[in-house]
């Protein structure tokens, strides 16, 4: 198929973010034609992206690709809940000028410059043989649960008394920052991660995992703020950082737009991120060549996971979304005793329902008696809350983070 001569394209990939770019590099790469509708593609990609480096796909390494797409690693990142353990397994930011150049748009895509509503991403059926919907998890339309954070990026020498001697914060539970005047107990907890982005800058940010409604980003501003000026960061690099970084991730996608089985989602759109944690690039690109190949073939695209381990991680959304402080500082305490297999098993986006399993019970077997119940209560409360669409938050769907002042 091509879409020349007035022909169908033999699929249409809306947005080029970093979902949107791999399916349509990869798809262009395998001879398919691509239409790819993005008002800015050439726009810099601003948000932070992380994975675990043993993430990283075979086909995206130096060696396939001919472009190394990691910024840094750091090895043993510490959690504090409050106890300290090290996450054995290296971490590492992408390089997003080096991602892009390894997907490249070749002569395969034909890009145009358009942003796309439900309805106009409907309408390119007309166009084109499939559709795929890599817009994102729906924005500020999503109403659903949102992992949100405030940070900032600061030189690596005035970091140095808020990560304490560690190499990295993966989370850091303990709660040293001041509650302010809008900080009252309906407020989620958070936690400092606090991860180097090259060997001169690291990036502090407060994270709240979950929250429905999601905490107001002045009240996290406040806390990394005590908290920070707590551990004898100087009071210029916190007024005065390299850059600011406000998170707003959608926890789970938002309702299909068609029953039409050429329109279909990929990326976070597709559900392809992790609902008790956020993360979701290193499962988006490791399963870009399983999509390419079903477009091919004339197949649906794979479901991101089974639904028992999408069913799996909501319970573990319900928890982080209604477990009181002690509880769910009491399970991340669990976590940091697992094994590190366990804690891969656990963290990574697209691991089978029978590893999920495992690892979830591996963190509630060592918790106290009254932390288990706490978490009964935490999963078993009703509710009538839904995401926007209406998707009850039983529901479920690395890490992204939108940058601003770089």
């Amino acid at each position: 198929m091509n879409a020349t001569g007035g022909g169908l394209y033999d699929v249409a990939v809306v947005g080029l973010g970093p979902a949107g770019r791999a399916l349509a590099s990869r798809c262009a790469a395998s001879g398919l034609t691509v239409l790819a509708l993005d008002p800015r593609p050439d726009a810099p990609w601003r948000q932070t992206l992380s994975v675990w480096a043993d993430q990283v796909p075979m086909w995206l390494r130096p060696e396939a690709c001919g472009v190394d797409v990691l910024a840094h690693t750091v090895p043993a990142a510490a959690l504090y809940a409050p106890d300290r353990a090290v996450l054995h397994r290296e971490y590492a930011v992408l390089d997003n000028e080096a991602l892009r150049r390894a997907l490249p748009l070749g002569p395969g895509v034909t890009v145009e410059l358009a942003e796309v509503d439900d309805t106009g991403v409907r309408a390119l059926t007309a166009r084109a043989h499939r559709v795929v919907d890599c817009r994102g998890a729906g924005g500020r339309l999503n109403r659903g649960p949102l992992q949100t954070a405030y940070g900032i990026v600061v030189d690596a020498a005035d970091a140095a008394p808020a990560l304490g001697g560690e190499n990295a914060l993966f989370m850091d539970w303990r709660t040293d920052y001041l509650r302010g005047r809008n900080d009252g107990d309906e407020v989620r907890p958070s936690f400092l991660y606090a991860i180097p982005l090259g060997p001169d800058r690291v990036l502090l940010e407060e994270t709240c995992l979950a929250g429905l409604p999601a905490p107001d980003p002045a009240v996290l501003a406040s806390r990394l703020r005590s908290r920070l000026a707590g551990r004898g960061v100087s009071p210029a690099a916190i007024a005065s950082p390299l850059s600011v970084e406000r998170v707003r991730i959608p926890l789970l996608p938002r309702p299909g737009l068609t029953e039409d089985p050429r329109v279909e989602a990929f990326g976070t759109a597709g559900g392809h991120g992790h609902a008790a944690t956020g993360y979701s690039v290193a499962a988006m690109l490791a399963a870009v060549p399983a999509a390419v190949h079903a477009i091919e073939a004339g197949y649906p695209l794979p479901a991101p996971r089974s639904p028992l381990s999408t069913a799996l991680h909501g319970v573990g959304l319900r928890v982080l979304l209604r477990a009181d402080d002690g509880t769910l500082r009491a399970l991340f305490n669990a976590f940091g005793r697992l094994d590190g297999r366990r804690q891969r098993w656990f963290l990574d986006a697209a691991s089978p329902s029978y590893q999920v399993a495992a690892a979830m019970w591996g963190m509630w077997f060592s918790m106290p008696a009254r932390n288990k119940a706490g978490m009964v209560a935490a999963v078993l409360r009703p509710s009538t809350r839904t995401s926007g669409g209406g998707v009850p938050i039983t529901s479920a769907g690395t890490r992204t983070v939108p940058v601003e002042g770089e």
